[in-house]
Parts: structure tokens; C-alpha cells; sequence
């Protein structure tokens, strides 16, 4: 068959890529940009170092010039990658071959592999949260507008995948909105510490930059828009693991509403549904079928998440001051994790973009559970004559006839001596409206828009810039496979 032309991952299938990532997010971790990226990176650190007088300035000009990916030999990268077993040195010899051998001499002066590559992955990440905190703050307006459009319909709270009691639609969606408002919170203060740079040298010193360590530290950041490190993170990955586990702490959240969505899309349920249409097909073999897919997707990329968030904590044990098993295994958690994220994120818009609510599916479940899913509210009127426990014995011992008699409830509790003596099956029957037991669902649901719309009105999103090479402007071009 010759050699296989198509990628092997999953996220890079031009046929199956866009369930599990978004090209927007692929781009980053495109390994043209990602060499380019650290071309950038090690351009900052020279034109930092020259504006200290730590390097000539001519010779940073040099290199900063020939920082090209395009005009670097990528065969002969990829021979010395075989040849070295080293990360990086094979692209730092390419870059000296291109350039002036005088200023060549001044590249990657002072600092340590894991410098350059760990501040490059920041920006990676930053390019990623962006896009997180940009997708999450829509899906967070999208659930706000619905749980307002709900606000006051009746539906029926389950517990244990039972009945229980009435509530509101909208409280249902405000219990998602408030938790993917602490999830943004969360997210936030996360970005603050991990968005950080990696200028120390070998073992955190910064002892080849001499008394100009922490001067140029604050600079190579500013240039690059990071915050600086106070101490070396080469062996401490808690930043990382930080990242990963919120990720995954959004995308749980985003799958619980997922599976929501799939769980009262049952057909002996039917009151919400995935956006359909015409031409979607769910079965092979059965015409009928309409399946939840893109909700099922949503939580399979969630455990996908999750099980590179438990890496990441595997992660936080190094040995002393540097340790690259950690890294090796961030390279992997931290390109699968941004481009999953991105894909559920994507998908979640598109799911409450096109929600299907069947009110009246709602209508009908509500009023064939009603007397059920107000046993509460008619145990306690019972109990102000003949005491809540008395009460609480008959509804129970009655209902669970009712069940298995398949006789309503309130003509079994008329025939109880207790009932029948003091009270009317009239008095009964207005204890047993759904409506009147939702308790404060509407205040609660007003609440939590009203609270979230105020946080969204001062959050700042972050600038609309090119994903990919932070400084490369267009040094490089990129095929996004499947596009």
C-alpha cells in the first residue's frame, strides 16, 4: 500500500477531526508553528539580552532576522533529532548555519533548553485559555437566555433517576449557569499563575546571566506578555497540573449538561433534545433512530479531559531540579487536552444554539406525575392535623400501592380512616398542583442571571489576535490537515 498519507491521530482525521478539536486549536500545536514558536522565544531572549548589554546588539539583530522557520533546513532538523536525541539542539544548529557565524555564537546564550520550551508552551496555553475563556463566556450567555426563557416553566425534579418534586426549567439551566460561572472564576484566577515564563538556567540559578538576572527576566517576559516566575518551575508542574485539572473541571460541567440533554431525550421521557435535522442519520439498521450523538461526544471528550488531568497530577512528582518525564508526558496532555476542550466547547454552542425544549412533552409528564411529585407539600398539610410522621407512613405505604396497583394515589389515601375523617378529597386534590410547589425556582433562577449578567458585564475578553506564533507574524504557513 506505500506509505500512509493520512494522519494517525484521531484530531487530525480529515474525516473524524472536527469531533474531537477545532482547526482554530489544531494551529497551535502545528509542529511548523510550534519550531517557530521557539525560534520566537529565543529572539526575545536575544533582543532582551541586547537591550541589557549582555549580548551586542548587531548580533541579536542578526538572529532575530534569520529566525525564520522557512529558511532553516527541516531535513536536516529532523536527521539531528535522530542523531542527538535532543530537542532543541538540532534547530538551534539549523538557525547558526543560516545565520552570520560571529552573531550565530550569541543564540541560546545563557539559557537551558527547558527555559525556551517551557515559556514557549505558556504561550501555547495562553493561545488556548484564550479561546476557552471566549467560548465558555457564550455558553454562559447562552444558558443565562434559556434559563430566562424557562424561568417559570414546571418540570419535574429528579433524584436517583426518579420523580421527586415539581421545580422550574429555569432553575434546572441556573444551577448549570451557576456552575459554569465558578468555572469561569476559577479559570480566571488559574490563568494568572500559570501564564508565567522560564528564564533560570540549568539548575534555577541564573547564574550565567550574571547580575542581570532578574533585569532580564522582567524584560524577556514583558516582551513576550508573561508574567515572570519568581523561582525556576523546570521541576515543579503544578502549574501545568493547575491547567490541566480545570480543564477538566469545565468540561465535566459541560458534560453534565450534555448528559442532561441525552438523559430527557429518552423517548419515554422526550423533553429536551439535540439540534436535528433532516439527513442526520442514527442508525444503519434502524430508520427511526435519533440518536444523541453530539451529546454523547461532549461527555467522551470529558473523560478523554479527565484522564489527562490525572497525568498531570502524576506529573507533580520530579526528581530534583530538573526531570523531564513530566515534560514528555505534558507534551502529550497539553496538546490533547486544548484541542478536546476546544472541540466540546464548539460543540456545546452548538447544541444550546439549536436546544430543542418540547414544552409539551413537559405539560404531559408533569400533570400524569402530579399528585406523586407533590407528596411533600400534601404530607405536610396532613401532618398539621394528624402528625407529619402518621402522614408521612400513609402517603408512603399508599403510594407504594399506588404503584404497584397502578390505582391513583388519591383514592387510596380517601380510603384510609385517617384521612377520610379529617379531611376532603376537595382539600386533597388543591394540595396537589405542581404549580403552586416550586418553592422559589423563579427567585433563585432571576437570581443567578441577574448575578452572572452583572460578572459578564466586567469581564474582559481576551483580544481577537492570530492563534499560532505569537511574534511570527507570517513566517509561516500552516495545511491544517483536513481542512
Amino acid at each position: 500500500m506505500g506509505d500512509c498519507q493520512f494522519p494517525g491521530h484521531i484530531v487530525d482525521s480529515r474525516f473524524y477531526g472536527r469531533g474531537y478539536c477545532t482547526d482554530e486549536a489544531r494551529r497551535i500545536f502545528c509542529d511548523r508553528y510550534r519550531y517557530q514558536r521557539w525560534l520566537d522565544v529565543e529572539s526575545a531572549l536575544a533582543l532582551s539580552q541586547a537591550e541589557l548589554g549582555i549580548i551586542p546588539a548587531p548580533a541579536a539583530e542578526a538572529i532575530t532576522a534569520r529566525a525564520r522557520l522557512d529558511a532553516l533546513d527541516l531535513e536536516a532538523i529532523e536527521r539531528g533529532l535522530r542523531t542527538t536525541s535532543h530537542s532543541l539542539m538540532p534547530l538551534l544548529d539549523a538557525w547558526r548555519a543560516v545565520c552570520d557565524p560571529a552573531a550565530g555564537q550569541f543564540i541560546h546564550f545563557g539559557a537551558t533548553t527547558q527555559d525556551i520550551q517551557d515559556t514557549a508552551q505558556s504561550l501555547e496555553i495562553r493561545d488556548v485559555l484564550d479561546i476557552v475563556q471566549r467560548d465558555l463566556a457564550a455558553i454562559i450567555r447562552q444558558v443565562m437566555a434559556l434559563a430566562g426563557k424557562y424561568r417559570d416553566t414546571v418540570t419535574i425534579g429528579r433524584t436517583h433517576t426518579q420523580h421527586a418534586l415539581p421545580m422550574t426549567l429555569g432553575l434546572k439551566m441556573a444551577v448549570w449557569l451557576d456552575e459554569l460561572w465558578r468555572n469561569q472564576q476559577r479559570f480566571l484566577a488559574m490563568r494568572d499563575r500559570v501564564l508565567v515564563s522560564q528564564l533560570f538556567g540549568g539548575v534555577g540559578t541564573m547564574d550565567a546571566f550574571g547580575d542581570k538576572g532578574f533585569e532580564l527576566l522582567a524584560l524577556f517576559s514583558r516582551r513576550l506578555g508573561l508574567q515572570p516566575a519568581h523561582t525556576a518551575w523546570h521541576a515543579a508542574r503544578d502549574r501545568i497540573a493547575e491547567f490541566l485539572s480545570t480543564m477538566a473541571m469545565i468540561g465535566g460541567a459541560l458534560a453534565r449538561i450534555a448528559d442532561e440533554i441525552r438523559c430527557l431525550a429518552r423517548n419515554e421521557i422526550g423533553e429536551m433534545e439535540e439540534p436535528f435535522q433532516m439527513g442526520k442519520i442514527g442508525s444503519s439498521t434502524m430508520p427511526h433512530k435519533r440518536n444523541p450523538e453530539m451529546c454523547e461526544q461532549v461527555v467522551v471528550l470529558s473523560r478523554l479531559i479527565n484522564a489527562n488531568a490525572g497525568l498531570g497530577l502524576e506529573g507533580l512528582v520530579s526528581e530534583h531540579e530538573r526531570d523531564y518525564r513530566s515534560v514528555r508526558m505534558e507534551w502529550v496532555t497539553v496538546a490533547d487536552t486544548s484541542l478536546f476542550i476546544s472541540g466540546q466547547l464548539a460543540m456545546m454552542k452548538e447544541i444550546l444554539a439549536n436546544l430543542i425544549v418540547h414544552e409539551d412533552a413537559i405539560r404531559r409528564n408533569v400533570d400524569r406525575a402530579a399528585i406523586m411529585i407533590c407528596t411533600e407539600a400534601l404530607m405536610f398539610f396532613l401532618g398539621q392535623k394528624i402528625g407529619k410522621n402518621t402522614a408521612h407512613r400513609i402517603i408512603y405505604e399508599t403510594s407504594m400501592h399506588a404503584v404497584e396497583s397502578e390505582r391513583p394515589l388519591i383514592d387510596l389515601l380517601m380510603e384510609q380512616p385517617e384521612i377520610r375523617q379529617n379531611f376532603r378529597r376537595s382539600e386533597l386534590e388543591t394540595r396537589i398542583s405542581p404549580e403552586n410547589h416550586v418553592g422559589k425556582s423563579a427567585e433563585l433562577t432571576r437570581q443567578t442571571i441577574e448575578r452572572v449578567n452583572r460578572g459578564l458585564s466586567q469581564l474582559s475578553l481576551p483580544p481577537d489576535r492570530e492563534r499560532g506564533c505569537p511574534l511570527a507574524g507570517d513566517r509561516v504557513t500552516c495545511r491544517i490537515a483536513g481542512s
